[in-house]
């Protein structure tokens, strides 16, 4: 899908923005910072869980409940306080490590405000055409029926924040620090193809996973990350992230990554789940595999030709 011959030989020079101060990092190897910054990072992710267990708001017992009954048993808001617990936690680590062991700006991650507003519509509408792309060509297929359709059915302040920090949460530690660190030390395209391993081990845990599933988050990974390799800011594939989770369950109907919730339009899939996703979602359909790659070689072309004018 790429090609190697034009790849650059990886370095083990930092990059430095012209507005970085030009510390050393506390540990010099990119690679290395990746590893114990994501192991650290989740950790502290963990702690989030602690006030809620505390509280009786969730019990001991239901964190070993798959995603889909715990997500049902609590709701979206109590998911909703939780994810954003989680997050704060999260946010707190990254920013240390970010401080005193990458010397950098938390800005330099990927949050530079030139075309920030172009880059996040961009993802935004990429997010909603991909899923709606696959939607309607299902239905129109006879591989989906929309039972019925209620826009009073989902509580969407409540979606939209959640699924906007699931976006934020995957993407600063995925794209933005594994990613930028990995880039650090060793060539960018060998960066890109960690991270989205990382991303894809990341949701083996999630309810019906399958083998199609584990390769589609994979090749997620490469598509939201082609993005930032070569305009290096997180505001597309935050966007893009958000409108693809948050259309694909609450709007559309399908599950989320194995994870069922209420939805605007009730649907039901039937047919051969290599094309439908079956119980994980669209994300384990190989109609799926073929839009993202299309998607990711195009993202690619596109903006690898911007880079070298």
């Amino acid at each position: 899908m790429m090609d190697t011959s034009t790849l650059s030989a990886p370095t083990n020079v930092e990059p430095i923005l012209a507005n970085e101060n030009p510390k050393q990092p506390a540990i010099k190897k990119g690679w290395l910072r990746a590893i114990i910054g994501a192991i650290v990072i989740s950790l502290f992710s963990g702690f989030g869980v602690i006030p809620f267990v505390v509280s009786g708001a969730i019990t001991p017992e239901m964190l070993t409940m798959p995603t889909s009954e715990l997500f049902n048993a609590v709701g979206v808001n109590t998911m909703l306080t939780f994810m954003l617990s989680q997050f704060l936690c999260a946010l707190f680590a990254l920013y240390l490590f970010r401080k005193f062991i990458d010397k950098k700006s938390f800005k330099s991650l990927g949050f530079e405000l030139t075309n920030y507003k172009a880059d996040l519509l961009k993802g935004l509408v990429w997010g909603v055409a991909l899923i709606s792309l696959g939607f309607f060509a299902l239905y129109f297929s006879g591989f989906i029926t929309v039972i019925d359709s209620d826009f009073g059915a989902i509580q969407w302040l409540s979606y939209i924040a959640f699924f906007a920090i699931v976006a934020f949460n995957e993407e600063i530690l995925v794209r933005g620090y594994v990613l930028t660190n990995l880039m650090a030390s060793i060539n960018k395209y060998w960066a890109l193809i960690v991270s989205a391993l990382l991303f894809s081990v990341m949701h083996l845990g999630n309810d019906s996973t399958s083998f199609i599933s584990t390769v589609n988050l994979f090749i997620a990974g490469l598509m939201l990350g082609i993005y930032t390799i070569h305009k290096r800011n997180l505001w597309f594939p935050i966007a893009m992230h958000f409108t693809w989770n948050f259309f694909q369950g609450p709007v559309l109907g399908f599950e989320v990554s194995g994870i069922k919730m209420e939805s605007v339009i009730n649907q039901q899939v039937s047919g051969n789940p290599l094309i439908t996703g079956g119980d994980f979602g669209f994300e384990g359909s190989l109609l799926l595999t073929v839009m993202m790659i299309a998607s990711t070689i195009y993202i690619h072309m596109k903006y690898k030709s911007n880079e070298n004018r």
